[in-house]
């Protein structure tokens, strides 16, 4: 039988520069490198693995376990060291760990309603935070390595609250709060530096983007027009461009709005004309996306941007396909596919980097 219908993909991510994802199957997981696409390690580890992060390219992951047949237990994060493969430590919490991130002196652990930060290394507990109910496990961090700044969601419905670690007055870190929408918030992605954080309702249709320092609106983009669940929000590294992946197939990509420059985003004809009368109506004034690639495929997706070529990006979806488009930075409009493999069928090549 073909090993690619016995596997399935449990858990999809990208690392901090995109330049690899992982994946958590029922057996174990995967790790490939983004562009070109290789399958660079396979470990089959005779359980289920919900959640796997990995900070940066290093031998060292994050593994929780997941499925009918969980390899560990879900509360437990395991620190595995892919190079000895074997556990080095574990990080035992009183919730079900719904996802969890890495950053070079910290792991954040996610929950359904908690958040709790240890510092690697000694593995202190140094914060513990409460958000609304949060069974995505949805959660933004700056992906610098010299900057730790986190979004989530507060414990009232539609805001996010913005953390900065590398800022503190007395025992408190700086805080800040957006109250970003009317209900419950569906998606949440921080930019590289940590500047933007980026968020959609469970409506799906409207995206917005807000400043972190100040909590400023500064744009606002709209899907469409019909509820979606939004799987993914992802920056490319530049801050040049936010892409959305939906379960209606189709990735949208925007442009971000820069002081002093004219957005790109594609705009209704009538929208203009009311402006121009100086009516306000947000559908016909919203901004609408400057590039599309649709995909039959409208189940789970993740996206991200080629690390190498921003005018590129990467879906990989859950039924085990990799996907790489490819639009025009000055006309966007429909992207062409440039590469289409399943990706739970590539055997392991050897990472010459």
């Amino acid at each position: 039988m073909d090993e690619s219908v016995e596997e399935e993909c449990l858990y999809a991510t990208f690392n901090q520069d995109s330049s690899c994802f992982c994946i958590g199957t029922k057996k174990g997981f995967r790790i490939y490198n983004s562009y070109p696409v290789r399958c660079l390690q396979k470990r089959d580890i005779d359980g289920g693995i919900s959640v796997i992060e990995v900070l940066n390219r290093c031998n060292v992951l994050a593994l929780v376990g997941a499925g009918s047949n969980p390899k560990f237990n879900q509360n437990k994060v395991i620190l595995w060291d892919d190079s000895q493969s074997k556990v080095i430590n574990e990080l035992i919490v009183r919730f079900y760990i719904k996802n969890l991130k890495l950053k070079r002196t910290k792991i954040f652990i996610i929950g359904e309603s908690d958040i709790i930060v240890f510092t690697l290394g000694n593995y202190e507990k140094i914060d513990s935070i409460n958000t609304c109910l949060n069974k995505s496990g949805i959660f933004g961090i700056s992906l610098d390595p010299k900057i730790t700044i986190i979004a989530y969601t507060s414990t009232e419905i539609g805001k996010i609250k913005i953390k900065n670690y590398d800022e503190k007055k007395g025992d408190n870190y700086k805080m800040n709060e957006i109250n970003a929408h009317q209900t419950e918030i569906s998606a949440l992605t921080m930019n590289y530096e940590g500047t933007l954080v980026a968020s959609s309702s469970e409506r799906g249709t409207i995206i917005k983007i807000f400043r972190t320092k100040d909590c400023a609106l500064i744009q606002e983009l709209r899907r469409g027009t019909e509820p979606a669940e939004i799987y993914c929000l992802a920056f490319d590294l530049k801050s040049q461009y936010i892409a959305c992946s939906s379960n209606k197939g189709t990735i949208h990509i925007f442009n971000i709005k820069k002081e002093g420059q004219e957005v790109q985003n594609q705009k209704s004809v009538f929208g203009t004309v009311v402006s121009f009368l100086g009516i306000q109506n947000e559908y016909l004034n919203s901004e609408w996306s400057f590039a599309q690639y649709r995909l039959t495929y409208k189940g789970k997706s993740m996206v991200a941007f080629n690390p190498d070529n921003n005018t590129s990006v990467i879906v990989v979806t859950e039924d085990g396909n990799y996907y790489q488009g490819e639009f025009k930075a000055k006309s966007g409009g429909e992207c062409s596919t440039s590469l289409s493999k399943k990706y739970l069928s590539m055997e392991v090549e050897k990472d010459d980097d």
